[in-house]
């Protein structure tokens, strides 16, 4: 018999389901897309659906399961293991995920934020591999961040660390964000973010940018995204790069406060909008150092993501690997 986990991932968008093996690593898995118009019942119920039929697989091929690890996109309170609020989808916070998960299953399960599942990953399969201290920052539909130090996930509390996109970038007349607060990175840098960037670029400029055609799309047309506005950049396309420019500058002073506290060996950019560009995470780590103190410049690396979609479930399943198997050490 052949020791196996489950491994889960919701995010603002993207579900998945996956099968790891007894070191963690991913064997199979599943990608769904959220229906926008569900709660996280169904998303839930969608995901253990899905789970379900690969693990009645793999048991049939001598696969013996040890447990689960389940990344959630929202914050997670440690002790209690219970999902906190999801700003990308209603109805987490009422349910009881562990619960659930193993009254289905029969298995234990442990849960723990997206980005910090990401992290851990990445540091021990990924970019930051070999690092001692890794910041991971997703940049996608929203914004979020984790630390690994020496091979485990930093935690300085029951409800979790590291959330960069709530830092406060625009104290001015920022736009609202989806925590309470005004003016937060997410705001304005991650993928929605962007298009709310584009557009008050778009209207506090207008004779600037009066004869871009992305300028009114970003005014003008409601389906306009941050893909968009990506194509448009690597097409040097001026007011494209004006966004990004500004954006990153954005993000740069939140990583810059990172790079002073923590002090990482590396910065590992991913999410669909931090994997979209190099030249994204070049102009990122560019603003990023002069914001920085001259002694702490130029010893922290800025990479990509190499795990890319992968790379929270196989985050999940290290964490299940370590947490339930017997005498597992990364």
């Amino acid at each position: 018999m052949l020791d196996a986990y489950l491994a889960f991932e919701t995010g603002g968008t993207k579900l998945v389901a996956a099968v790891a093996d007894a070191a963690g690593r991913l064997i199979e898995s599943r990608v769904l897309r959220r229906d926008p118009c569900n709660r996280a019942p169904q998303t839930l119920a969608a995901l253990m659906g899905a789970a379900g039929q690969l693990r009645v697989a793999h048991e049939a091929c001598g696969a013996a399961f040890k447990g689960i690890g389940f990344g959630y996109g929202g914050q997670v309170h440690r002790a209690q293991q219970r999902v906190l609020r999801n700003l990308h989808e209603d109805g987490w916070e009422d349910m009881d995920v562990r619960d659930a998960l193993e009254r289905v299953f029969g298995l234990p399960s442990v849960i723990e934020n997206d980005c910090k599942l990401a992290a851990l990953a990445e540091a021990h399969l990924g970019a930051g591999r070999g690092q001692r201290t890794v910041f991971y920052m997703t940049i996608g539909t929203g914004i979020g961040g984790g630390i690994v130090r020496e091979g485990s996930i930093v935690d300085f509390g029951d409800s979790g660390e590291a959330e960069i996109g709530h830092l406060v970038v625009m104290p001015q007349d920022g736009f609202v964000c989806g925590c309470g607060n005004r003016g937060c990175l997410e705001t304005v840098a991650s993928g929605p973010g962007l298009v709310n960037l584009a557009r008050k670029l778009a209207q506090d400029c207008p004779t600037a940018w009066q004869d871009s055609a992305i300028a009114r799309r970003a005014l003008h047309d409601a389906r306009f995204t941050a893909a968009d506005l990506f194509e448009a950049y690597a097409h040097d396309d001026a007011f494209a790069g004006e966004t990004v420019h500004v954006a990153a500058g954005f993000i740069a002073q939140a990583l810059a406060g990172v790079i002073q506290i923590v002090n990482p060996d590396a910065v590992v950019i991913g999410g669909g909008v931090g994997t979209s560009s190099e030249r994204f995470i070049r102009l990122i780590a560019e603003q990023t150092h002069p914001l920085v103190m001259p002694s702490l410049r130029g010893r922290c690396r800025f990479v990509m993501s190499q795990l890319r979609e992968q790379v929270v479930t196989q985050g999940a399943a290290l964490l299940a690997a370590r947490t339930f198997g017997a005498g597992q050490n990364f």
